[in-house]
């Protein structure tokens, strides 16, 4: 929805042609499944505007794990994605930022919701990332 043509950052980047960064933090890593196509979205709005940099932070990996008939095709796409660096940086977010996010910008999510997001698996994961 962001990076389609014709859409939001189509519209924010045509009202303001000074922009040369931009930054989203999302609950997904960015995928190319066939009904969302969000990395060769994110592929051609780059081209349009060759002058912007892009930071994508996210909590968790789309799909990208063995199980998933198209983990293949999205690890693919995200390395294609980051091989783009320095001009795009994909960032998984530390537990303590995703927290600081939630609390901050979200609305309604219950105090005690937030204290169980860094389950042990997720921080053994974020080590390893």
């Amino acid at each position: 929805m962001l990076f389609e043509v014709g859409g939001y950052l189509d519209a924010v980047t045509d009202a303001y042609e000074n922009i040369r960064w931009i930054i989203l933090y999302s609950n997904y890593s960015p995928c190319n499944e066939a009904h969302h196509c969000c990395v060769s979205k994110i592929y051609n709005f780059l081209l349009k505007y060759p002058e912007i940099r892009l930071c994508i932070y996210f909590s968790q990996l789309y799909h990208t794990e063995d199980g998933f008939p198209t983990a293949v095709w999205n690890r693919e796409a995200l390395r294609s994605l980051s091989s783009l660096w320095p001009r795009v940086i994909l960032q998984r977010l530390p537990g303590g930022m995703w927290h600081y996010l939630l609390c901050n910008f979200v609305y309604g999510i219950p105090g005690s919701t937030l204290y169980h997001l860094a389950s042990p698996s997720r921080t053994l994961a974020e080590q390893q990332n």
